[in-house]
Order: structure tokens, then sequence, then C-alpha cells
């Protein structure tokens, strides 16, 4: 789908499926792409979504491709804007922000004394008591950045090394597995949907970019986005 209608592909470890660029006004934009393909109208996600998938959402052109149900012919395509898919996306970030809010009230009960319990009670703790907590999830020079003594951690920094561990534990626990953008939801832009089929490559380009463009103008955030992403 990228290279029918002439997207950039993402760079990297972005994120960014890919970008369409483009000038307007006299300005350079590269405005970030989220693409979705399907054979049945309904579209999976992403693993794990938790409020950073949320926060790029709102800040992504979505392009679904609709496609036969072997997979190969492409029937057409939907490009839609953020507030296009605020319904969805304000729905999925309702079904996950109890949760999250809930790890969070207990990350900020913790106190020297669940220090103590769960590392010892110490004047200064090492390198290897906070390898207790976060593991192989932080590198070297993060435990060397996170220490405020000579050669290791105190007790009111260790609370602090805690919470974090309790906040990346929670925020696994809460987040959604795959939610999807059901066909129903869809749906309600069928008239929106630009024909594969008709054999003319470059209108659908045209049509497709055109499309991008616009969304892409018409939202503040999105804008200013690819405002920067372009710069």
């Amino acid at each position: 789908m990228r290279q029918l209608v002439g997207l950039r592909k993402g760079r990297g470890r972005s994120g960014v499926d890919a970008f369409h660029d483009f000038q307007a006004e006299g300005r350079r934009y590269s405005a970030p792409v989220e693409l979705k393909s399907t054979t049945n109208r309904a579209v999976s996600t992403a693993r794990d979504v938790g409020p950073d998938h949320i926060r790029k959402w709102r800040a992504r052109i979505w392009m679904f491709g609709f496609y036969d149900p072997k997979g190969v012919v492409l029937g057409s395509v939907l490009v839609l804007g953020p507030d296009d898919m605020e319904p969805w996306i304000g729905r999925v970030e309702r079904y996950i922000a109890p949760d999250f809010r809930i790890g969070e009230q207990v990350v900020r009960r913790l106190t020297l004394e669940d220090v103590h319990v769960i590392c010892g009670e110490k004047d200064a703790y090492s390198r290897e008591d906070a390898k207790t907590l976060h593991k192989r999830q932080w590198g070297e020079d993060r435990y060397a950045a996170e220490m405020d003594l000579p050669d290791g951690y105190s007790p009111s920094r260790m609370l602090e090394i805690l919470r974090l561990r309790a906040r990346y534990l929670n925020d696994r626990g809460s987040t959604l597995n795959n939610p999807h953008v059901p066909k129903k939801f869809l749906s309600g832009f069928r008239e929106r949907e630009i024909d594969a089929q008709g054999g003319d490559a470059d209108m659908l380009r045209s049509l497709v970019q055109a499309r991008m463009r616009t969304v892409t103008l018409a939202n503040p955030v999105l804008r200013r986005i690819a405002t920067d992403t372009a710069a």
C-alpha cells in the first residue's frame, strides 16, 4: 500500500509506518501515516495497547486497505484523520484508563517501609539491589545514571526506583491486547472509500494523497507534528 500511493517508508524504530511528504502554503510537511490492511473489513491494531498508543493514534493519518479474502487484490482504500478515528480511540482509552489509574494510586502509596520489605533496610543500596527490581529492563548506563551516591543509591532514590518498577509492572498488566477497529465503525465511512480497481494507479495515488493533505492541514496536532517532522 505504501508503494502504491507513494508514501515514504518510516525510518528505523520511529514507530511510524510511513510518511506523506508534501508542500502546501510554502511549507514542507511530513505527515505520519498508520497503515492497516484487512480481508474481512475488521482491522487489528497492536499488542499491549496503552496510553502511548492512544497518544500516537491521535497524531496519525489512518490508511486502510480493503483486500479480497485471499489478500491479493486491493479493492478500495480509506483515508481517515484523527478526528474521524476519535470515537473509536476514545472508547479504547476509556476501557483501559481505570486500570492505569488504579496502578498509579498504588505506585503513589509505596513508602520506605515497602523498600525495606522488598530490598532490606540499608543506609545505601548497591547496583545489584537495583537490578533485583529492574533486571534487564535497564542497561548499565541507566543504572549508573540513577545513582545519587558515589557508588549506589540512597533510600529515597531506591524508593523512586521501586515506584518506577511498580509503574512498569502495572502498565504491562493494564494494557489491552490488539483491540480491533470493527467492521461497523469502518462501514460508517464507506462512501469515502476510494476505488482501487479502476486500473489507473496515478489517479488512485492522486486521490489518496489529496485526502491526506486535507486531513493533515485540518488537524492542528497533526499539522504541527507534520511540520516538526519535515523540519
